[in-house]
C-alpha cells in the first residue's frame, strides 16, 4: 500500500509521486499561461499602435475634415436675428445624395433660408459661433472617436 500524502477536492488520496507530478504540471501550465497572456497583450498593444498610425495616416492623406459644419445666419429688420447651426460627422455618401445637407434644410423649415447656408471650416465655425456653442459640445468636437455625433440648434434673438 502506498503512503497517503495529499488529497484531491473529491476526497481521493494521492501518493507523493502524484503530488509531485501535479505540482510540476501546475507550474508548467502557469508558465505557459503567463507566456500566452504576455504574447496576447504585446500583440494587442502592437495592433493598437498600428491602428493609431494607420488612422493618423488616413486622416492626413485624405485631408478630409472629420466633421462637417453648417450655419445659417438670418437677420431681418424688426424680426431680430436667427442662427441655425449643425455639426455632424463627415461620412462619404454611398449614392451621391448629401443626406446631412438635406437634414439641415429640413431643420430650417423653409426654402427661404437655403441661400444663406454656409459650410465653414472647423476653425471658421468655432471662431464665429463659439459663444453660441455649449461647452460640452465644444469638448465633443475636439474628440475624434465619435462614431455618430450630430449637434443642431436654432437660436433666435428678438430685439423688440
Amino acid at each position: 500500500m502506498t503512503e497517503e500524502y495529499g488529497h484531491t477536492p473529491d476526497g481521493f488520496f494521492l501518493s507523493q509521486e502524484e503530488v509531485n507530478n501535479l505540482s510540476k504540471a501546475k507550474k508548467e501550465l502557469t508558465q505557459y499561461g503567463k507566456q500566452k497572456i504576455k504574447e496576447m497583450t504585446t500583440g494587442q498593444l502592437m495592433d493598437t499602435e498600428k491602428f493609431q498610425e494607420e488612422f493618423a495616416k488616413s486622416q492626413t492623406m485624405t485631408e478630409k475634415p472629420f466633421y462637417r459644419f453648417f450655419a445659417v445666419e438670418y437677420f431681418a429688420t424688426g424680426e431680430g436675428v436667427s442662427y441655425w447651426l449643425k455639426i455632424c460627422r463627415n461620412y462619404e455618401s454611398y449614392d451621391g445624395v448629401d443626406r446631412e445637407m438635406e437634414r439641415f434644410k429640413e431643420s430650417l423649415g423653409h426654402s427661404h433660408y437655403y441661400p444663406g447656408i454656409e459650410e465653414p471650416t472647423e476653425e471658421e465655425f468655432l471662431e464665429k459661433y463659439a459663444k453660441l456653442i455649449p461647452e460640452h459640445t465644444r469638448m465633443m468636437i475636439s474628440r475624434r472617436d465619435q462614431p455618430i455625433f450630430t449637434w443642431e440648434t436654432h437660436i433666435h434673438f428678438n430685439y423688440s
